[in-house]
């Protein structure tokens, strides 16, 4: 079973960036070991398989080559892995399934008897892949080729499996850059359009691929596009006719939709189709930016000792393609040889993120400190070097060990990281859906903390039951006040240019590297009867209560924060902005009970949505005197634009680009430009300012900013006069708050790129 872990249903009570939430996706997978016969049994697996081969000839040979290695060890994908970690999310495998034990020398001549006497079907194909894999990684290249080309001799020329293999040696020459091998396998084997749609919209995908790579961008462009469309239409005809059978079927008649019917997938989860559209985006977006050559990328995977990583998956995937798992699609893939080296030719020109796929016996002990805004971006004609060290995880040394405490303040400590500047720890409880950073810039390797700063943090969750009030999360909404509840810690060491060192959250899965654990219970104080009421899921009664214990007692700090919380998340769930009106004065008492950065942020938030400059200066200012410095970048472009809206604008303009520098993800890079167009500076130098801070988020491309200027700059051509003074216009609508006249304009307008980047610039968050 694979997991995935994002965040999903998440709605912030301090309302803070996704980036900053810590999902403790590790801790516990991570913790548990591994026996200590694992090993042992694996060598006994191993013999046994060996001498059952060794006493058996003929087909039950062939099968117990296909049930022992084809099917048990990587169920028909060589690339799969027990660990699968990127920047923006992390996947691990739970599957039961017992693995043969074998060695990569085992199993070499094993695949290539299966490819030489096994069936002419289609794991003969798996075999050839996973032959081909073995191959790459024991820096054997050609005779991955090799076996490619035997297998693609027993097969019948005319059939599929032989064209499968034709077009998977030539995806194998256009990921070695060896464009003339590719050119010749797609010009010389044919592939006939009846039935045979899956093979033509591949081949489709490869030669976009090949024409990007030979310079010719609109000629790869129209071929993807073509190709995508004679896909989607032929699906959508096989869906016509499945959907005619099945209303014939309920009248008495036979379903004749035939085989490829039956195959049909579902719209919109194809992997081809997938594969279609991302390199299409990506092949718009270059030729957009006039980005129209390939480039390389190539590195080495090791650890911080110098030992290299081989046999561990690399994939570089594009902005478009981040958001969800690594499938059998991805355009870019390798595995690491002896050296743990790998190389990548023929990268479109984009922004894109690694991942690694990983065996828990890699990862073990381990971490790759990347950050969820580590992008890298591949320029044209360039060759980019991206080496990737992995660390020892840091070592925790109280609080461990489900350690109980019922003291004021909990005193968290670690062992220091050599070159580190300040640290971040970050925790949640166990059974919650998210946990939170605690504290940032810590420049000592200990803190003190206290339990009213757990208790005032965090967020709330839900989604596990649906998307309503009822289905929300009790646990997420007590955090740290929940007594019965197991927590966790996370310290993460930077350096003084904030990349990250290492951190402590990760595998650990024997004796050696297990370490003390970061588990601890906070029984500081107990639950209330309101308290057990949420748990229950009793939610709207637990409200009541919350409210009655206030009644009974207007000092009731836990009462007024528990109050306040769910009613801002009522008021998230249920869109009754009244219940967020009501929240606001109880929030203004509670912080003067007890003062908070979270409180406070939220108050300011609440006032920068209501326009309400005055009160929005207050509690920002107070939320800067309770967190010195205020290097957040999210927060810091929340300022910016009060400012901004305040006619503040070269104080706004200064905000702005304090906050880039903090946020990698330069997510109100749009209203920056805004500002510095407005202030008078000219769209090339505004132009140069997109490039230089790029929106790196999912679902956006990185270049759409400069896109957007590019199209401005054409525009202005015909009439500059008249596109100024339109312009300045519009950007002063929007520097002084008057969204409804730019959204009336937007919407009667007609198309044009000024219309465009004021509608993005409006939906600037």
């Amino acid at each position: 079973m694979r997991i995935k872990i994002k965040i999903k249903h998440l709605v912030l009570f301090v309302l803070l960036p996704a980036s900053l939430l810590i999902l403790l996706f590790n801790f516990l997978p991570s913790q548990r070991q591994i026996d200590q016969s694992t090993a042992i049994q694996s060598n006994i697996a191993r013999t046994d398989l060996l001498q059952k081969l060794a006493s058996t000839t003929g087909s039950k040979r062939i099968e117990l080559i296909r049930t022992n290695i084809l099917d048990k060890d990587h169920s028909y994908d060589p690339y799969r892995y027990d660990v699968n970690v990127s920047p923006s999310m992390s996947q691990w495998s739970n599957d039961e399934t017992q693995r043969s034990g074998l060695l990569p020398e085992d199993i070499v001549p094993l695949l290539e008897e299966y490819i030489l006497e096994g069936p002419s079907d289609n794991t003969r194909i798996f075999a050839a892949k996973q032959l081909a894999y073995e191959y790459d990684a024991l820096g054997r290249k050609e005779d991955g080729d090799q076996a490619l080309i035997t297998a693609t001799k027993q097969s019948n020329s005319n059939s599929d499996i032989a064209k499968q293999l034709e077009l998977l040696r030539a995806e194998r020459a256009l990921n070695s850059g060896d464009i003339t091998t590719a050119e010749t396998i797609l010009e010389q084997t044919p592939f006939p359009s009846e039935y045979q749609e899956e093979l033509n919209a591949q081949k489709a995908w490869l030669t976009g691929r090949l024409l990007f790579t030979k310079g010719e961008a609109q000629e790869a462009l129209a071929v993807v596009k073509d190709g995508l469309e004679s896909y989607k239409k032929f699906w959508q005809d096989i869906h016509k006719q499945m959907n005619a059978a099945t209303s014939s079927s309920n009248e008495g008649s036979t379903d004749n939709t035939g085989s490829a019917a039956a195959a049909a997938p579902e719209a919109g989860t194809s992997d081809t189709e997938r594969q279609l559209e991302s390199l299409r985006t990506a092949i718009q977006s270059a030729i957009d930016m006039g980005n129209t050559s390939t480039a390389v990328v190539s590195g080495t995977l090791t650890r911080s000792d110098g030992t290299p990583v081989p046999r561990a998956g690399i994939f570089l995937r594009a902005e478009s393609e981040v958001n969800h798992s690594i499938t059998s699609a991805e355009p870019y893939r390798i595995v690491t040889d002896t050296e743990g080296r790998f190389e990548f030719h023929g990268v479109i020109p984009g922004f894109y993120q690694l991942q690694l796929g990983l065996g828990y016996d890699q990862i073990d002990g381990w971490t790759w400190p990347v950050q969820y805004d580590d992008w890298i971006e591949v320029k044209p004609d360039g060759r980019l070097n991206e080496s990737i060290v992995l660390q020892p995880l840091l070592e925790l040394q109280s609080p461990i060990n489900q350690e109980t405490l019922t003291g004021k303040t909990i005193d968290f400590r670690w062992k220091a990281v050599e070159g580190a500047a300040y640290y971040r720890l970050s925790g949640g409880g166990e059974g919650a859906v998210l946990g939170v950073q605690i504290r940032d810039r810590i420049v000592d390797n200990h803190i003190s903390i206290p339990v009213e700063e757990l208790y005032d943090g965090g967020g709330f969750s839900y989604g596990s039951s649906g998307d309503g009030w009822e289905s929300i999360d009790p646990l997420s909404l007590l955090g740290f006040m929940n007594p019965e509840v197991r927590f966790s810690w996370n310290i993460e060491a930077l350096d003084a240019d904030g990349r990250l060192i290492t951190r402590s959250n990760g595998y650990r899965l024997n004796e050696d590297t297990v370490g003390n654990l970061p588990f601890f219970y906070l029984k500081e104080r107990e639950l209330t009867a309101a308290d057990q009421l949420l748990l229950d899921k009793k939610t709207d009664q637990a409200l009541e209560m919350y409210q009655q214990n206030i009644a009974d007692d207007p000092q009731d700090v836990h009462a007024l924060h528990m109050l306040v919380k769910m009613m801002l998340a009522k008021s998230s769930l249920t869109k009754d902005t009244t219940l967020e009106d009501k929240a606001i004065p109880l929030l203004e008492k509670l912080i003067q009970l007890q003062p908070s950065t979270n409180y406070a942020f939220t108050l300011s938030q609440y006032y920068f949505d209501h326009a309400d400059w005055k009160s929005y200066n207050e509690y920002y200012s107070y939320y800067n005197e309770l967190n010195r410095p205020n290097t957040n970048g999210y927060v810091l472009s929340i300022n910016a634009t009060a400012l901004m809206q305040q006619g503040k604008l070269e104080e706004a303009r200064k905000q702005f680009a304090i906050a880039l520098k903090y946020d990698d993800s330069h997510r109100f890079i749009g209203s920056f430009l805004a500002a510095e167009l407005y202030a008078g500076e000219s769209l090339s130098s505004v132009m140069t300012l997109a490039e230089r801070y790029p929106e790196l988020s999912f679902g956006h491309s990185g270049y759409r900013w400069p896109q957007m200027i590019k199209q401005l700059l054409a525009e202005r051509k015909n009439q500059p006069k008249v596109f100024d003074q339109e312009l300045k216009e519009k950007l002063g609508w929007y520097m002084n708050g008057q969204t409804d006249e730019l959204k009336q304009w937007i919407a009667s307008a007609k198309p044009s790129a000024l219309k465009t980047f004021m509608q993005e610039v409006l939906e600037v968050r």
